[in-house]
């Protein structure tokens, strides 16, 4: 089945990793629909990982697990763009994008290299703090080339 018009799913999820395989369920089916991706199982799971390294992070840093936050999910494939957007929205503590460190990939860790994931699995990340909310915006254009695997 070839879609045309764009698709577009809105999930608001408690921020707790119970729901994040909503997360990851949906931007699969959607992208399902895409044609002449070289390799799209990697596709879907580079994208899969980024979002889910994304509100992992909403979770653990933004609400530091507390129990009544809420993750705001939008996806939106444009198929004639042949671009996938993902924004998230959370109304937890925000931070400086610019203040956290790259990971020395020499040194092995257990934490700290979500974000080194979501740069490189993604063609444009940006993450916006603002009074009523943060913002998160994942963009990954799937034209027919090869998919980076991490």
């Amino acid at each position: 089945m070839t879609l045309r018009s764009p698709e577009f799913v809105r999930l608001d999820l408690p921020a707790r990793y119970a729901y994040l395989h909503l997360v990851s369920e949906s931007l699969a089916a959607m992208l399902h629909f895409t044609e002449g991706v070289a390799d799209l199982e990697t596709l879907i799971y580079n994208v899969q990982l980024a979002t889910h390294e994304a509100c992992t992070n909403i979770i653990n840093h933004a609400y530091r697990s507390v129990d009544q936050g809420r993750i705001l999910v939008e996806m939106n494939v444009r198929f004639e763009e042949r671009l996938l957007q993902v924004d998230l929205y959370d109304t937890g503590t925000s931070f400086d994008l610019d203040s956290v460190p790259a990971p020395d990939l020499d040194q092995v860790r257990v934490h700290g290299y979500g974000l080194f994931l979501i740069h490189r699995l993604m063609d444009t990340v940006t993450y916006t703090a603002a009074p009523d909310g943060n913002h998160w915006r994942l963009i990954k254009s799937f034209r027919a080339r090869r998919c980076q695997t991490i």
